[in-house]
């Protein structure tokens, strides 16, 4: 697998890596530890290098697997990204970037791991505000300096919040960014080459809706957050959006979710992005989708922007 710079770290890890949310069970529906467990070995053995978690999924067990994962490698040549910020303790679970709070979750993140620093730290969707107020902010230069993180940096869901963390110092932003929903990372652009800070790009995929593996009859179980996410018709629009983008399969471009992940690694501010496989078999499919180069051609790119627009995408 072809490698990347982590933004201004001197850190290298693999382009591809792997989210974790979906072997929580606690997005598409259930997964057993079992499953959990060979999703994470295979991506493994197909050398996937980064893995991105948050001590919230499945109440830390996710980074119990990956603490194993860790030790069976004897902890060489792999990055965790962790994410924190979201209290499970409290009835609903709640948002919670206290310094005291952060500095526990960080604790308990780092026994469960079994190690002495977080790789990648990052705040958890905070709010604008969150990020303004700075306490949060504060909490994380704490963490940094202590050496429980090396790389401290923010997961965002807007351009106004990812300038707001650059500002503040993030080494590393995480934001949405696939075909259909690029426009956070292309707002950001200017700040993020600037400050050489490095991009994790989530949901490359979608949701699933890029791996084109359902049509908009899709139906979602009780324990799916895409049955709250969508309603019919934004699935449908959503679904003839996708099939604008169809034409990108071709020649050395096998299906639409290799297309998807080869957008986004064709944006060079992007040093990682992490599909999030609920199997051993897709954890495979997305650590391969990429093997050949271009990642797509240059015409291909250059008539997207045309088909996205007509398709109401808003780059």
């Amino acid at each position: 697998m072809r490698t990347r710079s982590l933004g201004r770290s001197g850190l290298t890890v693999g382009e591809l890596g792997l989210g974790t949310w979906g072997l929580s069970g606690e997005g598409y529906g259930p997964v057993t530890e079992e499953a959990a467990w060979e999703a994470l070995t295979a991506a493994a053995e197909e050398g996937v290098t980064f893995f991105e978690c948050a001590d919230a999924y499945r109440e830390g067990k996710v980074q119990e697997l990956l603490g194993r994962l860790l030790r069976e490698h004897k902890h060489e040549g792999f990055t965790v990204c962790t994410r924190l910020g979201i209290d499970r303790a409290s009835s609903p679970p709640r948002k919670r970037f206290g310094r005291a709070h952060l500095t526990a979750a960080c604790d308990a993140s780092l026994q469960r791991l079994g190690r002495g620093w977080l790789d990648v730290c990052l705040l958890h969707n905070p709010l604008l505000s969150t990020l303004q107020e700075g306490e949060a902010w504060e909490a994380l230069e704490r963490l940094k300096e202590a050496g429980k993180a090396r790389l401290i940096g923010a997961s965002v869901s807007s351009a106004e919040a990812g300038r707001v963390a650059v500002k503040l110092g993030a080494e590393v932003l995480e934001v949405p960014y696939n075909l259909l929903y690029p426009e956070v990372l292309h707002g950001l652009s200017a700040e993020v080459s600037a400050g050489q800070v490095a991009v994790i790009a989530r949901s490359p995929l979608s949701y699933g809706l890029l791996a084109d593996t359902w049509n908009a009859s899709r139906r979602f179980g009780d324990e799916d957050h895409r049955l709250y996410r969508w309603g019919p018709a934004d699935l449908a629009r959503r679904v003839r959006q996708r099939e604008s983008a169809r034409f990108l399969v071709h020649d050395a471009v096998g299906s639409l979710r290799e297309a998807a992940l080869r957008y986004v690694l064709a944006n060079g501010l992007v040093s990682v992005t992490v599909p999030g496989p609920r199997t051993a078999a897709q954890a495979r499919q997305n650590a391969r989708a990429a093997e050949g180069l271009p990642y797509l051609p240059d015409e291909d790119l250059s008539a997207l922007g045309r088909f996205l627009r007509e398709a109401g995408v808003d780059a």
